[in-house]
């Protein structure tokens, strides 16, 4: 019955654009939220970020990317799926003296999936039980640390961070536990080009009763030109080493007067054949006196169109 309720939750978290109908290869491990998109401003770029992370919600994509703030800042992520699933996202960053801070959540929920299954299940043609629901969710939490020119020895203007993760997954009345970590790098090659490399979810099996996953450990690099005064061109190569998927994003940022920004992007690798256009992103960002508002939409064919808003403050 574990399997029965696991596979129903990974079939609902179709909508999460991660599942097995997106690519050969998924769905051989476990915690597949970690795989969502958790800011606006990045699907607004179809994903190509990972260079580009200089708010709150990068320590989500590169720890190494909140080392150059200077500033206090926060960021809250709501993100409206299909299939009633209800995600959200909230990160915060502290400068230090010789450092920065960062922590973050990420929550997913879905409620209402069908139970079924025999009350047997040993005999499939026993009695199915009663019309019944259950519901699955996941949190992750994250503490971040980062340092700018972090190896001036080796490297000059080199900045490093790392990111300790804990999860809870609930499915019904089940529940695991795993813990794991993010390493990134950015460097600053010139005043225009920035390059990155980071190593995300390395950790400890999530473990179900005696269903064991690996965690969706992925190497991503990536690299942005800041071709114009206000306009950046970003480019990410996403690799889930154990899923044996591959994410190619490219995407662009535009900023009108510093105040207004329009973004659109692409990310090849979903399964279009089912998926239709998914892969897509484009949004927009306002930002006033220190207070800013991202969005981004995001199509997945016949799934639907997913909206996510990101609101943000520098203090």
């Amino acid at each position: 019955m574990m399997k029965i309720k696991k596979n129903l939750v990974l079939g609902a978290l179709l909508a999460l654009g991660v599942s097995a109908a997106e690519a050969s290869g998924a769905g051989t491990t476990g915690a597949q939220f970690l795989k969502i998109e958790p800011s606006a401003r990045p699907m607004g770029m179809g994903g190509a970020f990972s260079a580009v992370a200089s708010d709150a919600g990068g320590i989500f994509y590169n720890p190494a990317s909140i080392a150059s703030l200077e500033s206090p800042e926060f960021a809250g992520t709501y993100l409206s799926y299909f299939q009633d699933i209800r995600y959200g996202s909230l990160a915060g960053v502290i400068p230090l003296e010789s450092a920065v801070l960062g922590a973050g959540v990420n929550y997913t929920g879905v409620t209402d999936i069908p139970r079924r299954g025999a009350v047997d299940v040993s005999d499939p043609d026993g009695t199915l039980r009663p019309e019944s629901s259950f519901g699955a969710h996941d949190t992750a939490v994250s503490v971040a640390y980062a340092r700018r020119n972090a190896f001036p020895s080796v490297l000059e203007g080199l900045d490093a961070g790392a990111a300790l993760r804990v999860i809870y997954q609930k499915i019904d009345d089940e529940t695991a536990f795993s813990v794991m970590a993010d390493l990134g790098v950015l460097y600053p090659a010139t005043e225009k080009v920035s390059l990155a490399l980071s190593v995300g979810n390395i950790g400890m099996n999530v473990k179900f009763r005696d269903d064991s996953d690996p965690l969706p450990l992925n190497l991503r690099g990536g690299a942005a030109f800041r071709a114009l005064p206000g306009l950046t061109v970003a480019a990410d190569i996403n690799q889930y080493i154990i899923d044996n998927i591959l994410y190619a994003s490219a995407g662009a940022e535009y900023w009108v007067m510093d105040v207004f920004a329009l973004r659109a992007g692409y990310k090849y690798g979903y399964d279009t054949s089912s998926l239709g256009n998914a892969g897509l992103g484009a949004g927009f960002g306002v930002r006033v006196s220190g207070v800013g508002l991202d969005y981004a939409f995001a199509p997945f064919g016949e799934l639907g169109d997913t909206h996510r808003i990101t609101i943000w403050g520098r203090m």
